[in-house]
């Protein structure tokens, strides 16, 4: 991806059908990964993130020279150990493909992703940067449809933004070593019973044992939203679940941003030693949540307890903030312990933050937001001008876009006679045509008298003077403040609808 560091790759680089694009095989390279990958998941296919390389079959003479040097008889055969030193993380991949990306086609490929339930990238590590960015336009063009248990019974649902979405948000992190994958146990909580799925890149997925080389310090962010489905449904109400790759030591910057935004943050370790309570000590006064998962597999049960109850008093601790996973637990009964605790937060009035209020944390902890550019918000300017104005659809269209009014049903109807010419009754054909025509020239000379109004003229400037990168903007900001709007009216028409169908019915 080194070509496109100052080039940017481009959402039309990446649907340009050429021979490679149209043949289906297995990468054979490292730097086929990229483009398996961005395929893949351009055509929502599920195994967009496997990153493993086409395996080829040692040779016979291989196997005869390895046999004859282990000693190994002619009909045994066996499978080795898969060799990553040529594979890449998943995770290593995608951070790849979003540094040499630019920000309209990072907004597609979080789109596809999160249609393919992945976990999304929030924060996305330090690497051309000097700090981490939040990717907050990437994930703009995202829309969510759920139905909290308050509607269940009228089976309304809510459909909302994404990143203008307000929800209790969880984060997982971890300090020290750790033996088990915090994000499997993530895919386990977030999964309804017998419907496992991996949300979360994990060590068991193909190519997640193999260490990562850019991707510590990603933070990645899933949902889980209710489908009003009574006891089927884990949680009530939405819920975030973020999680930290890397020890929160390595990354204390991202490991403070999620301790500012999120309701409870759930710390996994094996022991804690004096350096890691001091860092822990520093989180005194909080107003988060915190829990501890201690694992405890390595027969390190003691170590453990001199530090914990030292942070008793400055975490504000009880027994509930301290899970214990050990080598004889229950997996799923853990799950099910896990999910309570999560439960028992979003029951406790925690605080509800969205994506777009996160970037106000972001700038006081000097991380980066992927629009703070010049390009986006110079573009935003302008479309907030025109979005702002709209509070009554069906008034602001009257008063702004008057040719679309009834002079414009008037000159519809006229168009459509002049082609039918159902109404003619016993008029010759050529008067009744001249008649449709005046007509016709008489509701123009209506429209002509008209003025642009201020929202036109701003439109008709964007489009005009923009710059090209400026007017690609201006029109995706247009298109999210309309969008936003015309949900909103939609969900009180749908009630109004609900409501007048319940009093026919009486």
């Amino acid at each position: 991806m080194e070509t496109y560091r100052s080039r940017k790759l481009k959402l039309r680089d990446v649907l340009e059908i050429t021979p490679e694009s149209l043949k289906n095989c297995p990468p054979q390279t490292t730097g086929d990964l990229p483009w398996h990958f961005l395929r893949k998941l351009m055509a929502l296919n599920g195994m967009a993130r496997s990153t493993s390389l086409e395996q080829r079959a040692p040779t016979d003479q291989t196997l005869t020279m390895d046999k004859e040097e282990l000693d190994i008889p002619e009909d045994f055969s066996f499978l080795s150990d898969t060799d990553t030193s040529d594979s890449l993380h998943p995770l290593d991949v995608l951070c790849a493909i979003l540094l040499s990306s630019d920000s309209f086609l990072q907004q597609e490929i979080l789109s596809k992703m999160s249609m393919c339930q992945f976990a999304l990238p929030l924060l996305l590590p330090a690497l051309d940067t000097p700090k981490c960015t939040l990717l907050l336009w990437a994930m703009r063009d995202i829309v969510r449809k759920w139905r909290p248990h308050s509607l269940a019974e009228s089976r309304g649902f809510r459909e909302e933004s994404l990143v203008l979405t307000k929800m209790p948000t969880i984060s997982f992190v971890r300090i020290g070593n750790c033996s088990f994958s915090k994000s499997h146990l993530l895919n386990e909580v977030l999964s309804p019973s017998q419907q496992h799925h991996d949300f979360f890149v994990h060590w068991d997925m193909e190519s997640g044992n193999v260490p990562r080389a850019i991707a510590d310090g990603l933070v990645e962010i899933s949902w889980y939203f209710p489908g009003g489905m009574g006891n089927s449904d884990l949680f009530l109400e939405p819920v975030a679940v973020t999680n930290l790759h890397g020890d929160i030591e390595s990354h204390w910057v991202q490991f403070s941003f999620l301790t500012e935004v999120s309701s409870a943050v759930f710390i996994v370790t094996e022991s804690i030693s004096e350096r890691e309570y001091a860092l822990l000590s520093s989180l005194q006064g909080s107003a988060t949540k915190y829990y501890f998962i201690f694992n405890n597999q390595a027969g390190k049960a003691k170590e453990p307890l001199e530090f914990l109850k030292k942070l008793v008093p400055v975490l504000k601790l009880n027994k509930s903030h301290m899970l214990w996973k050990g080598g004889t637990t229950n997996k799923a009964q853990f799950v099910k312990v896990l999910q309570s605790a999560i439960a028992a937060v979003m029951k406790s009035s925690p605080k509800r933050v969205s994506i777009e209020a996160m970037a106000e944390t972001a700038h006081e902890l000097g991380i980066q937001v992927d629009e703070d550019n010049k390009e986006c918000q110079t573009a935003n300017t302008y479309a907030k001008e025109i979005t702002a104005q709209i509070k009554d659809v069906a008034k602001y269209k009257r008063e702004k876009l008057r040719l679309q009014g009834e002079t414009w049903r008037n000159l519809a109807e006229v168009e459509k006679e002049l082609c039918r010419m159902r109404k003619q009754g016993d008029t010759p054909l050529e008067k009744y045509k001249s008649q449709l025509k005046k007509k016709l020239m008489d509701l123009r000379a209506q429209q002509n008298k008209h003025d642009l109004t201020d929202g036109l003229i701003t439109f008709i400037t964007g489009i005009r003077l923009l710059p090209p990168m400026e007017k690609h903007y201006f029109l995706k900001w247009m298109k999210f403040g309309l969008d936003h709007i015309a949900r909103e009216n939609l969900s009180k028409l749908r009630d109004q609808y609900k409501e007048k169908c319940k009093n026919l019915k009486r």
